[in-house]
């Protein structure tokens, strides 16, 4: 087989493993989602980002810090999409079962830095109590979500609001290289279920109280925000900072001595 990136774990045989976890201490799982993303991006979105970001940051690190990365956890915590055909969602036991199983595992074969490249908002606290499950097992750990690390270009790029299949999304999905349906983009603003108070946006003023949801309740597409404003241009910049700022956190985690 030939072009194997030196870092999938799932494409190691054991003994390749085994002889690059003598050199490295540290595992970067992606964790997406399949789920709806508008009539214009498919239900592998999530995923797709996860996957792309984990490896192009693993090998942006690779001349000056070796990790690995595990294949990827595609399936999330997305009950509030499944009123849109297609999407699959797990129980969030499931998904913290899943991470802290995956924990142990890793821990056992001298893994003691853990990395989650979390690509679905919905994921969040499931993946939050998982990563406490795995620091108790002695692990360092944290999850990180593109999105968050560069809110700052997010909101200086991209047309609010930014939620969900938005200019956001889109720009960084096609910059990505994922399959956008360009004609089929919509406008969607969101509707607000208690005026004033419930507005779907990742950066919305006070006061913003969001309740359980689906994602009805706010959309009739499965978009809100403004895709047709998408153009990958954009959204190349924010995953190039994207990657530069997530390699740089985690050459910082690999000089991080773990007991």
């Amino acid at each position: 087989m030939t072009d194997v990136k030196p870092f999938l774990l799932g494409k190691m045989t054991w003994q390749e493993a085994k002889a690059l976890l003598k050199k490295t201490d540290i595992a970067i799982i992606p964790v997406g989602s399949t789920e709806q993303h508008g009539p214009a991006l498919p239900l592998d979105n999530d995923a797709f980002q996860a996957s792309k970001f984990a490896h192009a940051v693993a090998e942006k690190l690779w001349p000056k810090v070796k990790t690995i990365v595990t294949p990827l956890v595609p399936y999330g915590v997305s009950p509030h999409h499944m009123p849109f055909s297609g999407t699959i969602t797990v129980e969030p036991e499931t998904l913290i079962n899943l991470v802290v199983d995956i924990g142990k595992s890793l821990a056992q074969h001298g893994v003691k830095k853990i990395i989650v490249m979390n690509s679905h908002g919905g994921n969040t606290p499931s993946l939050s109590i998982a990563l406490r499950k795995v620091h108790d097992m002695g692990l360092w750990c944290v999850q990180l979500a593109w999105w968050q690390i560069v809110s700052d270009l997010v909101k200086e790029t991209f047309k609010p609001p930014h939620f969900h299949a938005d200019d956001m999304e889109t720009s960084v999905a096609w910059a990505l290289g994922q399959r956008v349906l360009k004609d089929k983009r919509v406008d969607e603003p969101g509707r607000e279920p208690i005026p004033g108070f419930t507005r779907a946006t990742m950066f919305a003023k006070a006061p913003n109280i969001l309740p359980a949801f689906d994602m009805t309740d706010f959309t009739d597409s499965g978009t809100i925000g403004c895709a047709r404003n998408a153009d990958p241009e954009r959204g190349k910049r924010v995953v190039s900072a994207a990657i530069e700022r997530m390699a740089a956190f985690i050459e910082k985690v690999a000089k991080l001595k773990v007991k």
